[in-house]
């Protein structure tokens, strides 16, 4: 009998212990969660940064078509892409979608020869008008790696950039220019300042 009861407080205790490192657990994943900054799209120092104007064009599109960035007349995504690129794939249907859903205008960048493009736009189910086919845009905001992204207002002005290979950095841009930050990072940046001077 006195083994039987020894046994039922020991199962007690350990069940006790057990509650407790759970509740504690789950206290420390929420603080982590808490403190793990979102992965924002990497923003190079290289080209015109937020703030700046984007080069105006025209630019010729895929269709034959001239394009510039200040006669869109809303938001606009400019997504620099390419047919080689694995990333450029994948990140396009993901584009496609969040452009619709936050009714962002989509223009999609890249230099390579018509054929290839033409072949390129057609497997991705990008519009030909939609599709920049011009050396001289990459050269000008100084795109060295992709899939690069630039938001634009309807002036053409660079609202917020970087390199995008998910939804989450594509939102990222959206979160940069609404907080009034550079990028995503700054904003983080600025929060974690703000918490060391109120402590």
């Amino acid at each position: 009998m006195t083994a039987l009861i020894c046994v039922n407080v020991l199962l007690t205790v350990v069940v006790l212990a057990t509650l407790f490192v759970t509740w504690r657990l789950t206290h420390q994943v929420r603080q982590l969660f808490k403190e793990v900054a979102p992965a924002g799209a990497l923003t190079g120092s290289k080209g015109p940064q937020p703030g700046d104007n984007c080069p105006s064009g025209p630019f010729r599109l895929l269709n034959g078509a001239a394009f510039s960035p200040v006669s869109k007349g809303g938001t606009t995504l400019l997504l620099f892409v390419s047919a080689t690129c694995p990333v450029s794939r994948k990140i396009i249907p993901i584009a496609q979608d969040f452009c619709r859903k936050e009714q962002v205008d989509l223009v999609f960048a890249g230099d390579d020869v018509p054929e290839v493009q033409q072949r390129f736009v057609q497997q991705s189910g990008i519009k030909a008008d939609c599709f920049i086919n011009d050396p001289i845009i990459g050269r000008v905001l100084e795109v060295d790696k992709l899939p690069a992204a630039f938001l634009l207002s309807s002036e053409g002005v660079i609202l917020s950039r970087g390199l995008v290979n998910s939804r989450e950095h594509l939102e990222s841009l959206l979160n940069a220019w609404e907080s009034g930050f550079t990028t995503v990072q700054d904003y983080i940046t600025h929060r974690k300042r703000q918490k060391i001077q109120a402590a």
